[in-house]
């Protein structure tokens, strides 16, 4: 063997593994992950497509339908109920759950002598001392997510008592339907 062979010989053993290697390392930390992440968009389209046409209306039968549904039945609900209360016979308010009103019946407005509550302007029923100690009692039954029952002094110093129902669930109080009663 001459020496020009050995060089060969040397450089076919040398470079070729080490081409093979550089090859081999390309594909695993470049084509592989390009050619895994385009599998991965490819599932990731065909999947929004998916849901897309489930949300789309195709008969009535989607689920963006039946939340429409749903929403309108609430709304009938809704106001059912405070057509039901607006004519009650007792003084009733709703409030939401920072404590603003939001609607009042009918006996509330003529006993409250007052036509246009707004947010918080109801508490102006109550005796100036008492205003704190309500508001108190409002913001303890919100964080703690229970009944509202306060007695309180009018403004006329005539007794007041409010008896709340929250909206609740687990976690958090969304307002108040809230029963009135101003003693003679």
């Amino acid at each position: 063997m001459n020496t020009v062979e050995i060089i060969e010989l040397t450089f076919e053993i040398l470079v070729v593994p080490t081409v093979l290697g550089v090859v081999g390392l390309i594909w695993k930390k470049v084509i592989k992950p390009v050619v895994n992440m385009v599998r991965g968009h490819d599932y990731l389209v065909e999947s929004v497509k998916e849901i897309k046409g489930e949300l789309t209306t195709n008969g009535g039968s989607s689920i963006k339908d039946a939340i429409n549904r749903i929403e309108s039945r609430q709304i009938i609900v809704d106001h059912r109920t405070k057509a039901i209360f607006y004519n009650f016979e007792k003084p009733i308010f709703e409030i939401d759950h920072e404590g603003n009103i939001l609607w009042s019946n009918e006996k509330f407005k003529t006993i409250s002598e007052y036509e246009d509550f707004k947010g918080l302007d109801w508490i102006s029923i109550f005796d100036e001392p008492c205003r704190p100690v309500v508001l108190t009692e409002l913001q303890s039954c919100l964080k703690d997510n229970r009944e509202l029952k306060i007695n309180a002094k009018s403004i006329s110093e005539k007794p007041v008592s409010l008896r709340g129902f929250p909206y609740r669930d687990q976690k958090k109080n969304h307002g108040f339907l809230v029963y009135f009663n101003l003693g003679e």
